[in-house]
């Protein structure tokens, strides 16, 4: 009997978190290994040409309803708007979420592409404005979930109708999202300072699977901020912090963790960040990244401390991450004069 309740305590708690984070995007403990999901404006936000990221949460495994996401992104460098003018250049990108949640199978599915507009101001400062469009589509399955109607008054019956009706069981639909970042880094060493505000669901796209006009996904606003601080030859110190609002629902997340440079040399450089964040009200975050010439490999965990905890017992959700950069090799053309020979 005590197992009995104990599984419907945790359904319960499960299915209230898919039923209020329907409304909700998806996000990352790790969000600077997902950037384009933070701001457009971080599209060819780097020193590199080419970026390549992937970022996997498997999260509230104890819970009879496991969150999944999944996301992947490439962005790059392009050209100068004005040849022989390096003060404005594009960026573009591409990325892909995935996420499935609770015994719906609620799932979500997006493809999105990135422009972005770079004006650099001087040696040090630089600023981004991006553009996004975005198709996803929502889908879920009834064929797991239970309702009272199922009830007779004594015993639950799978067959018996729910009365529970749905015009469809998917939901496709277009989106626009727009950002601004703004980028330090120092010359002389490695500090730098990066900041960055996104909005997403400008177009305020219908979200119901009953065609509810009304039911409009909220516009998200985010605002991110890092700062890195070379304190030593071999020592940096790395600050972070997100916020987010997507009406009624709010995140901040802050963080901090020092990098040590194991090795500096050309092509082989490595590092190891030990860290931790804290979202607040919700869970402690212990990170580790290694860095190895241009791979960086991160991995975290959430400790749940919110009150979800009666249903998860301190459990959150592994987080993995990686990053790949790719650095364009210029080609260089030797002019040879001929000259007449007498």
């Amino acid at each position: 009997m005590k197992s009995i309740l104990q599984k419907l305590t945790l359904t319960c708690f499960a299915s209230t978190f898919a039923i209020l984070l329907l409304g909700q995007d998806i996000h990352f403990s790790q969000s600077h290994f997902s950037p384009l999901n933070i701001s457009p404006g971080f599209a060819g936000m780097f020193s590199e040409d080419v970026r390549i990221m992937g970022s996997y949460r498997s999260q509230w495994q104890s819970v009879p309803v496991p969150y999944l996401t999944f996301s992947g992104a490439v962005d790059m460098k392009l050209s100068n708007l004005i040849q022989g003018n390096d003060n404005l250049s594009l960026a573009g990108g591409i990325h892909f979420n995935y996420d499935q949640a609770g015994d719906s199978q609620l799932n979500l599915s997006s493809f999105g592409v990135t422009g972005a507009l770079k004006y650099k101001i001087n040696n040090m400062n630089s600023i981004t404005f991006g553009i996004q469009s975005v198709a996803s589509q929502r889908s879920f399955s009834k064929s797991n979930l239970q309702f009272n109607n199922q009830f007779d008054g004594e015993l639950f019956d799978p067959f018996r109708d729910s009365k529970e009706n749905f015009p469809n069981e998917n939901r496709a639909f277009l989106d626009v999202n727009a950002g601004l970042s703004w980028m330090f880094k120092k010359e002389d060493n490695r500090s730098h300072t990066i900041i960055g505000v996104g909005a997403y669901h400008l177009t305020g796209p219908i979200q119901s699977f009953k065609d509810d006009q009304n039911s409009k996904l909220p516009i998200r606003f985010s605002i991110y901020s890092e700062g890195i601080v070379q304190v030593h030859p071999k020592w940096d110190v790395v600050i972070h912090a997100l916020g987010q609002l997507q009406s009624p629902y709010k995140q901040f997340l802050i963080g901090g963790a020092g990098r040590y440079h194991i090795s500096e040399a050309k092509g082989k450089e490595v590092a190891i960040q030990v860290g931790t964040s804290f979202r607040l009200g919700d869970a402690i975050i212990p990170t580790f990244e290694l860095h190895y010439a241009s791979w960086k490999i991160a991995v975290s965990y959430d400790t749940n401390i919110s009150a979800f905890d009666a249903a998860t017992n301190g459990n959150g959700g592994i987080e993995i991450c990686a990053m790949h950069t790719i650095t364009n090799v210029k080609e260089c053309v030797k002019v040879i004069e001929s000259c007449p020979v007498y």
